[in-house]
């Protein structure tokens, strides 16, 4: 017979805890937020969405259009509150776009 005990642990739990003891998971969580940004948002703004990152529950967003940069800055409320919908928990307190 196998010595071995068995846990009732998911292998997503499972994960979550290596992530968690190696330090990874806030690096997880930041690049969760912009592929969420991404699916939020749609195709035409990713297209024009040249870098995203968070630092400090801040989403830092580079966009190429002027235009479009001019519309975002006007509704990034409405982004947070997207992003933090879909995400489920608020991740996101600002938004900067350059």
């Amino acid at each position: 017979m196998s010595s071995r005990k068995f846990n009732d642990a998911s292998i997503k739990d499972l994960i979550k805890l290596m992530m968690s003891n190696a330090g990874l998971e806030k690096k997880y969580n930041e690049l969760e937020i912009v592929k969420c940004y991404h699916d939020v948002m749609g195709t035409m703004i990713s297209k024009r969405t040249v870098d995203a990152k968070v630092e400090d529950r801040k989403l830092i967003l580079k966009i190429d259009s002027g235009v479009l940069r001019e519309e975002l800055s006007l509704n990034k409320k409405r982004i947070i509150d997207l992003v933090n919908e879909r995400f489920g928990a608020v991740v996101l307190e600002a938004v900067e776009i350059r």
